[in-house]
């Protein structure tokens, strides 16, 4: 895996005047906790932090086969991000499924659960990022996310993501779900921050939207869309591909 710090030459370090803005590219990120013009950088959870949009799609689609519904993941694509509050409705709807939906989710969330204690993982390069980009730098951090407190605490027991994120604001607190900017201006208001200092990272159509609505820079990480369908949401987002992609963004900004 390649080595995100800037690694120092110490043969060309005799000869290079580090108090130049010129040759900023031999220090090490970590040494010098580099400089942003950000002050806080609130992240999505699923698709952008954690690689778990597929295991909720294998929670689904296990209930569905055994209800005698046979889909593919395809045909689940347009809850990603969804809420819970807006998640069941429109999957009962769709998929004319009938009972009570406090039953309903009770098992989804069992299924899901079970899944994650054995596949959830970090999206590739997160950690890393983290630990170039945010530990010691001076930077607020905090999740915002459409997922209830108590699959966050699951989370958290799983892979321990609260030692990533000081601050989290879920679903079960926020005020109103994404897509409204409500969670996103919540999060800034509760770190005393701004949308000129913030910068949100996000994957999917109903986060993009919530993080454009709240005044914030947005990068839309394509986990979830391809570059055309997040700049259709709003041309103003910076799209990247990966981590590395987003650790430039910060190092030029």
């Amino acid at each position: 895996m390649q080595d995100w710090t800037l690694k120092i030459d110490s043969e060309i370090m005799s000869a290079v005047d580090l108090t130049s803005p010129a040759n900023f590219k031999y220090m090490s990120v970590n040494k010098l906790h580099y400089t942003t013009k950000y002050s806080g950088i609130l992240f999505d959870m699923d698709g952008t932090v954690l690689d778990s949009e597929g295991l909720f799609d294998k929670a689904q689609l296990r209930f569905l086969k055994e209800n005698n519904i046979l889909v593919s993941s395809k045909d689940l694509s347009e809850f990603k991000g969804l809420s819970y509050k807006h998640f069941y409705p429109r999957f009962m709807s769709k998929f004319n499924i009938t009972g009570v939906v406090d039953d309903i989710r009770l098992k989804l969330r069992t299924y899901l659960h079970e899944i994650m204690e054995t596949e959830l993982e970090y999206i590739e390069g997160f950690e890393k990022f983290y630990s170039t980009y945010i530990t010691d730098c001076h930077v607020k951090v905090g999740i915002v996310t459409n997922t209830t407190r108590l699959s966050y605490q699951k989370i958290d027991q799983c892979v321990g993501i609260g030692k990533y994120f000081p601050y989290s604001l879920t679903a079960s607190e926020s005020r109103e779900p994404k897509p409204s900017p409500v969670p996103f201006i919540q999060a800034m208001d509760d770190l005393a921050l701004t949308s000129d200092n913030t910068l949100i990272i996000e994957d999917s159509q109903t986060g993009l939207l919530s993080a454009v609505g709240s005044g914030a820079q947005v990068i839309g990480i394509t986990t979830s869309l391809s570059k055309q369908d997040i700049l259709k949401i709003d041309n103003s987002i910076h799209v990247v591909d990966t981590y590395r992609d987003i650790a430039e963004y910060l190092e030029n900004c």
